[in-house]
């Protein structure tokens, strides 16, 4: 018969492999948006236009987010890298980081076919629902309007074009 010490310190040791575990994904994770940002990163360099990196060209917004999600990812990396290897709390989950990177990959392979609106809407009400909302009227609502804001704000005030896929826009 195990006593209460023996379980606590089997516990502790499973917590540990729990965070361990944990750290490692979300290390995976970093490293796949960071591939991912320098992936898109060159892609904006492949975009043609006569005014290079004005801000007012159809490089400069495209520059700037990946950019940002580089500088983002990297920061993520350290985090991963920097977190304790044991368990201060359990309530740390892989599920959300590694869904929300397989979401991003996916929404890169949909966004040509599907177009950058239908595209955009289901990766952030996907996302939403990853991330634990429950509220589906206003996850549904919140991502269209959110990919047509977006939509309407590159199209139109920045000329840059973005997939149309079915819809033809």
């Amino acid at each position: 018969m195990r006593t209460s010490e023996e379980a606590v310190e089997e516990t502790v040791k499973a917590s540990d492999v729990e965070v361990e575990a944990s750290r490692l994904v979300r290390i995976i994770a970093a490293l796949v948006l960071i591939v991912l940002s320098v992936t898109f990163l060159v892609g904006v360099f492949d975009i043609r236009s006569p005014k290079g990196f004005d801000p007012a060209g159809p490089r400069f917004f495209p520059l700037l987010v990946t950019s940002a999600w580089l500088v983002l990812s990297i920061a993520y990396l350290i985090e991963g890298l920097r977190s304790p290897r044991t368990a201060r709390t359990t309530d740390r989950s892989w599920f959300e980081p590694v869904t929300v990177s397989a979401l991003l990959v996916l929404y890169a392979l949909l966004v040509v076919p599907l177009g950058y609106l239908i595209a955009t809407a289901l990766l952030f009400f996907a996302a939403a629902r990853v991330l634990g909302s429950r509220q589906l009227v206003r996850d549904i609502v919140v991502a269209v309007v959110l990919a047509v804001v977006v939509y309407i704000a590159f199209t139109q005030f920045l000329d840059i074009s973005l997939p149309g896929g079915v819809l033809g826009l």
